[in-house]
């Protein structure tokens, strides 16, 4: 049997063990739904949020702004004939409507860098949704992969142990000196201490698990997901489907829309604001006017046009260009550092996919030569032909062999992952 599928075998049997929880066992895909909740996600969803309300607010400046007003009161009057100090009552009301109809880009440029800023964000959800899924998935095959070296260590131990067994057989008829014993019980230790830190890596590669799922999965059995043999490995059709699918590209392109209007909205700033305005007041005073006549009500409506034009302010206006071209500057500096990086990615990913994929095949052969040399090695010390070192080298070779396997097998499905998310899948 393969060594690494033995491997996850032996690690599957003693993970469903009579002390082992009644949990049903975690899949990938399962994993990655339970990340969905991750509190990563739900950050880059509350910006959304935020931005929302951005959009909301600029949008406020294509309607009208009314507001309404009321006094009430009393007023002591000493006009008239008979001045006196009698209290006169007094109401008013108000209501005015004001409409921008042209500011030259002001608030049209506020609101389409809302908007782009909106979109950048939702693209960011899905950049941050794909950091999780590499994150999960790189955990999951790590847990995987510690688990088989755990099966490898306990495999190491039995070997040993039986190794030792046999030369403290042979030394108890006179067949072996006593240094054999010695030598195969410092073997034994030292695989004893291997199988400690091989255990005590699961523990915390579990840990990590759950901190990338965002829930406790430390006491699910995980199951072998199924890597693709068939991996798309050109570079250029690659970099052509990650620069139409990574989000965070297109938040970065989007961002730098975004700037653009902002920009757009700060120059318009150096011109004039046409608008208009209606306003009605309610007048309902009952003191007196010159003369000690009551007074009329005096009730009020107006129509107006407004140009308003706002040509001094201490270069403040000139300040906000400054600064929106700085930020625009800032965004397409980032947008050609991103392509760069996934550049780098992608041409990254398929070199560690070509390497693990030969180191696997390479690895395969090894484990099978050096299984067949510690076979080889076991009968001829048992045989009385052999010297306990031969045992403990092809012992410590197969070892070696299998880690080496394992690692190569779990290291091509993180490269496939790291792939997946270069290309933006």
């Amino acid at each position: 049997m393969n060594a690494l599928f033995l491997a996850l075998a032996v690690a599957a049997a003693q993970a469903t063990g009579p002390e082992a929880p009644a949990l049903p066992p975690l899949t990938l895909e399962q994993a990655l739904e339970l990340a969905r909740q991750n509190p990563q996600l739900a950050q880059a969803q509350a910006s959304v949020m935020q931005a929302r309300g951005q959009v909301g607010i600029a949008r406020s400046g294509f309607l009208p702004a009314g507001s309404a007003g009321g006094k009430a009161g009393w007023t002591a009057s000493n006009l008239g004939a008979s001045p006196s100090s009698v209290l006169y009552d007094t109401y008013s009301a108000s209501i005015t409507l004001s409409q921008t109809l042209w500011d030259f880009g002001r608030t049209l440029g506020a609101y389409l860098a809302a908007r782009d800023q909106e979109r950048a964000a939702r693209a960011g959800v899905d950049a941050a949704w794909n950091a999780v899924e590499l994150n999960v998935r790189t955990a999951y095959y790590t847990v995987l992969a510690t688990e088989a070296l755990v099966a490898v260590a306990d495999q190491t131990v039995a070997s040993n142990q039986r190794q030792l067994d046999l030369a403290r057989g042979q030394f108890e008829v006179g067949q072996r000196p006593r240094f054999d014993v010695t030598t195969a019980d410092v073997n034994l230790q030292q695989s004893l201490i291997s199988q400690i830190t091989a255990r005590d890596g699961v523990i915390l590669t579990r840990i990590a698990l759950s901190q990338a799922v965002g829930q406790d999965v430390s006491r699910r059995t995980l199951l072998l997901p199924a890597v693709p043999q068939d991996i798309d490995l050109d570079v250029s059709r690659l970099m052509a489907e990650a620069l139409s699918a990574r989000p965070d590209l297109r938040a970065a392109e989007l961002q730098i829309s975004a700037a653009d209007q902002g920009l757009s909205a700060a120059r318009s700033a150096w011109y004039p604001i046409l608008g208009a305005s209606a306003s009605y007041l309610w007048n309902n005073s009952r003191y007196p006017v010159a003369g000690g006549l009551p007074a009329p009500d005096s009730n009020s409506w107006n129509i107006l046009g407004t140009l308003t034009w706002p040509f001094l302010n201490g270069g403040a206006d000139m300040g906000r260009v400054d600064v929106q071209s700085g930020v625009l500057a800032s965004s397409r500096a980032s947008r050609d550092l991103l392509l760069l990086q996934i550049r780098t990615d992608v041409e990254q990913a398929v070199t560690t996919v070509n390497e693990a994929r030969a180191r696997r095949a390479v690895a395969r052969k090894l484990v099978g030569q050096a299984k067949e040399n510690l076979e080889l090695a076991e009968a001829r010390y048992q045989a009385g032909l052999g010297a306990i070192i031969d045992v403990t080298t092809s012992q410590t070779s197969y070892t070696s062999a299998q880690a080496q396997e394992v690692k190569a097998a779990f290291d091509l499905a993180g490269a496939w992952a790291q792939l997946q998310y270069a290309i933006g899948r």
